[in-house]
């Protein structure tokens, strides 16, 4: 497995528009070819015999890169060769190891990964824009709630607590006595592991930066309910109605000319947002004094209404 930047280091050429014959990667601009193991230029047809130049001088800006869970992680890390002790774990869902997601979903979203994930942690949103039949009711009424956080490791979680109240609906598929966990990460990760008395769920959604504008989100559902594969269909149709959901608000915050911060951080339920730019600001100041990660967050219990 490798990942390398879409981009030739001759003419700038992305690389995507080339060939790949599962050894080595040629530019379809002048016929450079890099090998997959280590992106090491390996030829430059152009290049005359009496003219003796090494084409392993030239490389391909390689990524790390690991399959977990059926899904590609790729650290675009700033160092050209990271130290791989250095770099931060993978997320895992529990009790998922060895398996693949049973629906996916990417969605471009036309603004920067940072509000992108804000609308993984924004607990007050829901109630007003992800409103379905198969969820919950427009006219479902607020319910006050209060949910208990500690830091861990990039990020925060959210105990295990009972699922109550009202929304939900499709987790009932999983038992009774259906128990939530979520956890919030950096860059711009959710993992939401859903636990009945009978079957488990689990979601992973995942910002991934485009450019400055532009991010692609990504929905990956788990689930070990044996007789669910027929309607896997519907549930790839309910999680991209969910993300569409979603992607409106990007649109219209960006009709609005929303700032890359939110200017305006109201009560406890705004505090997971103000959370999630703090734990990247101490991240980049980590990296800036080469100095370990510190999480900035401590145990806290939060309330509010949705």
């Amino acid at each position: 497995m490798f990942a390398f930047a879409d981009v030739c280091p001759h003419r700038g050429m992305p690389m995507r528009h080339g060939l790949f014959d599962g050894e080595t990667l040629q530019c379809c601009y002048h016929g450079w070819t890099f090998g997959a193991a280590d992106g090491r230029c390996t030829s430059i047809p152009a290049l005359s015999a009496q003219q003796p130049l090494d084409p392993s001088r030239f490389r391909l800006r390689a990524y790390p890169c690991r399959e977990v869970q059926g899904n590609i992680w790729v650290f675009m890390s700033e160092a050209r060769d990271p130290d791989p002790a250095e770099l931060p774990e993978v997320p895992r869902l529990q009790g998922f190891d060895g398996a693949a997601p049973q629906v996916t979903a990417v969605m471009r979203f036309p603004c920067n990964a940072d509000l992108a994930t804000i609308g993984f942690i924004d607990p007050a949103h829901p109630a007003f824009i992800h409103t379905s039949r198969w969820w919950r009711s427009k006219k479902a009424r607020l319910r006050e709630k209060e949910k208990h956080f500690e830091p861990v490791g990039l990020g925060f979680r959210v105990r295990p607590h009972k699922l109550n109240g009202a929304g939900g609906n499709p987790y009932r598929l999983l038992g009774r006595n259906v128990e939530i966990e979520l956890r919030i990460e950096l860059p711009g990760l959710r993992l939401e592991q859903i636990t009945g008395d009978r079957y488990s769920a689990a979601v992973l959604a995942a910002s991934t930066p485009i450019d400055a504008d532009t991010t692609d989100v990504h929905y990956c559902v788990y689930w070990t309910v044996p007789w669910m594969a027929p309607m896997k269909p519907f549930a790839r149709w309910m999680t991209r109605d969910f993300l569409r959901q979603d992607y409106e608000v990007a649109v219209k915050l960006r009709e609005g000319g929303a700032p890359t911060v939110p200017p305006l951080f109201v009560g406890d339920a705004d505090a997971q947002i103000m959370w999630f730019f703090r734990l990247a600001k101490e991240w980049q100041n980590s990296r800036a004094e080469g100095r370990p990660f510190v999480n900035p967050l401590r145990e806290q219990a939060l309330r509010w209404r949705s």
